[in-house]
């Protein structure tokens, strides 16, 4: 008899979080499904409503407080052991860009405001979840980003923050066979970060690079929330195991199986 898989999912109230729920909602055999978010959405709320399988819980990884860590495995792993008694996969999809600003205008109460929301909850989440996915031989799939190898003007906080991400991944890889951990660069996507990059945080950034943003919206060749979701989606229940370690684009040819 087939168990059915249990996925564990940040940052799912919105975006590409979002989009990935919904693929993985619509799969023939849709895996069962803790969603993860700081604000629970309407959209997330009427989900799970409508979906046994689904169910959301609220958690603010921006948190500083000494508790975090026992409210993650309370609030997260907890639940979904409690739910359905195992735990397959973890997707680590939440984050925030700020602050965007030059390293001379930094506050490094900011930048550690950023590492603690991109980075060591992070951390916390797969130190939480690490037992179940050695029983489970399980996946966790991390959403990174471009500017984890490539600079923006102003980013300095969010490409240092997805840059320990991808090393967290490989670091994973190594120490833990069992699990395969990939990291995926989803391109610029269609989301609220792209709305604020080209309406508010721009100023920042230089021309040309503002301009790139702007330029993709306006192609219409900006990613779709929807296609990068499916890859992420597809990773979280069936990446092989040959995928550890990787920082790979989300439309690279070795994921053709995955789309």
């Amino acid at each position: 008899m087939s168990v059915t898989p249990v996925v564990i999912l940040t940052g799912a109230g919105r975006g590409i979080g979002l989009a990935i729920l919904n693929h993985l909602l619509s799969l023939p055999t849709p895996p069962n499904i803790l969603a993860v978010t700081r604000t629970i959405t309407p959209a997330l709320k009427s989900l799970a409503i409508s979906h046994n399988n689904l169910e959301a819980v609220s958690v603010d990884f921006s948190s500083s407080s000494s508790d975090l860590k026992s409210e993650i495995a309370s609030s997260v792993v907890g639940v979904a052991v409690s739910r359905w008694g195992r735990v397959d996969s973890l997707v680590l999809n939440h984050g925030v860009l700020d602050p965007v600003a030059k390293i001379e205008d930094a506050k490094v109460e900011q930048w550690g405001n950023t590492f603690r929301t991109n980075f060591f909850s992070n951390v916390e989440l797969i130190h939480g979840v690490i037992g179940e996915l050695r029983k489970s031989k399980g996946r966790v799939v991390i959403v990174s980003s471009g500017a984890a190898v490539g600079a923006y003007t102003g980013w300095g906080a969010y490409g240092a923050s997805k840059a320990a991400m991808n090393h967290l991944n490989m670091t994973l890889a190594l120490e833990e066979p069992d699990i395969t951990s990939v990291a995926i660069r989803p391109g610029v996507v269609d989301t609220d970060m792209q709305v604020a990059l080209r309406e508010v945080q721009g100023s920042v950034m230089k021309p040309e690079e503002h301009a790139k943003f702007i330029t993709l919206k306006k192609s219409g060749t900006i990613v779709k929330p929807e296609d990068v979701g499916a890859v992420l989606g597809n990773l979280a229940v069936k990446a092989e195991k040959g995928l550890s370690g990787k920082f790979l684009n989300w439309n690279d040819d070795i994921l053709a199986d995955y789309r």
